[in-house]
């Protein structure tokens, strides 16, 4: 007997593409586990890591894609379903104006130009891997957090071995990783806060397999929390502590049981860890005392002032790779700021912020579309980050940033669901 075992062309077509995108999705994993193991969040030198973790995600991205989002195919990028064509402008838009701002305009060095530009990209990222994810069949809400949580471990594991301490030293002292910067990375306060809240969140009594699962999670999360305290980071420990406080609140009202495991948790942390977290709080609050707001403030300051120099320049800001004195850092001459907004304020101006605060705001709203308890997890872990670079640090310039993004994007969907099997709106590559 004769059975017609062929399949339609164009079935068959959207398989090779799928099975193409799949090796793409792990190369690209493989470029975010390099960045965790040899690259740092802001490479002063970038080097052979840095330029293969760039190839691998070009290839993941694909180069047609690129083009669309960076070339302004506005059309072409609407059939990607994956971001409104207003946020792709805006970015577009951003982008290329800021480019001739700093260029044209204000004559910036290059060097600087495309020191501003590579962390504009990163923010934006999601613009470029939506499209490339929802290609793939991978189940990238299942994955991407659990990568960028072992990106956060491997980083506050590199930091130990760097400064020659063991996470039992923690709190004696604040220590310094010769300019590295390992546990600034956004993926080291998202694994602080994921990891443990994950352990209790999916424990199981009956389950010896989950009960190991659970003891993994909360090394590896201590492990990123104890990075966080031995450079005295105030900010992501303080909203850190305030996930597990919203977390175990609203989670206690759903079952006892968590309640009660995260309260043995705490306690064992408490005991195990003692002198560690009271001298580490000892050095966070005398950091405090020291420093205060560490002259954010002042340095927000000097950025409007910068920027309303002129009607011009408070619209369109100084453009990418503008400098300015900033009392944050005793008036030296740079090109950063520590938060998002003030970078953006400064770069883009009024318009660089409403672009910003759109795409954010876009993000935020379709997350919280499809938000459960399932989720909250999730979105805690993310939060942190988030703040952290938007209002208290650099770490908006990494590219870790933008994968925290991107996985606030993935949450729109449905649990399990991540990809989507209709190819037929997506433009062929």
């Amino acid at each position: 007997m004769n059975h017609n075992l062929s399949l339609p062309a164009d079935t068959l077509h959207n398989r090779g593409r799928s099975s193409v995108a799949n090796w793409g999705g792990f190369g690209f994993i493989a470029a975010l586990l390099l960045y965790a193991l040899f690259s740092s969040p802001f490479p002063a030198d970038p080097g052979i890591p840095e330029a293969l973790i760039a190839v691998l995600l070009i290839l993941f991205v694909s180069v047609p894609t690129g083009i669309i989002v960076l070339g302004g195919g506005f059309s072409l990028y609407r059939h990607y379903g994956t971001v409104p064509v207003i946020i792709h402008a805006g970015f577009f838009f951003l982008l290329w104006i800021g480019l001739l701002n700093g260029g044209v305009v204000y004559g910036w060095d290059m060097t600087d130009i495309i020191r501003d530009l590579i962390p504009c990209v990163y923010l934006f990222v999601p613009l470029l891997l939506l499209p490339a994810m929802k290609r793939s069949t991978l189940n990238w809400l299942a994955i991407l957090p659990w990568i960028i949580s072992v990106m956060g471990v491997i980083l506050s594991i590199r930091f130990y071995l760097v400064v020659q301490i063991s996470p039992l030293e923690v709190g004696r002292m604040y220590y310094f990783d010769n300019f590295l910067y390992l546990p600034y990375d956004p993926s080291v306060s998202f694994a602080g806060v994921f990891l443990p809240i994950m352990a209790v969140h999916t424990w199981k009594s009956a389950s010896p397999f989950r009960w190991l699962g659970s003891i993994a999670m909360l090394t590896g999360g201590f492990l990123a929390l104890g990075s966080l305290m031995a450079v005295a980071q105030r900010a992501p420990l303080a909203l850190a502590v305030l996930c597990f406080a919203v977390y175990f609140l609203v989670s206690s009202r759903k079952s006892m049981n968590k309640l009660i495991i995260g309260l043995i948790v705490l306690v064992a942390a408490g005991i195990f860890a003692q002198e560690q977290i009271s001298n580490s709080f000892e050095l966070l609050v005398s950091k405090q005392e020291d420093f205060g707001a560490n002259g954010k403030t002042d340095e927000l300051a000097a950025v409007l002032a910068e920027t309303s120099a002129s009607p011009y320049s408070m619209l369109f800001g100084v453009g990418w790779g503008g400098l300015f004195h900033d009392p944050a850092v005793n008036n030296i001459l740079v090109s950063y700021t520590h938060s998002a907004v003030s970078f953006f304020l400064l770069k883009g101006g009024l318009i660089g912020i409403a672009v910003l605060m759109s795409y954010l705001g876009w993000i935020m709203y379709r997350a919280l579309q499809r938000f459960t308890m399932v989720m909250l997890p999730y979105m805690l872990a993310a939060f942190v980050p988030v703040v952290i670079g938007l209002l208290f640090q650099v770490s908006y310039k990494t590219l870790s940033y933008g994968m925290i993004l991107t996985l606030i994007c993935l949450i729109h969907k449905d649990v399990g669901k991540v990809h989507t099997n209709d190819q037929k709106n997506i433009p062929r590559q």
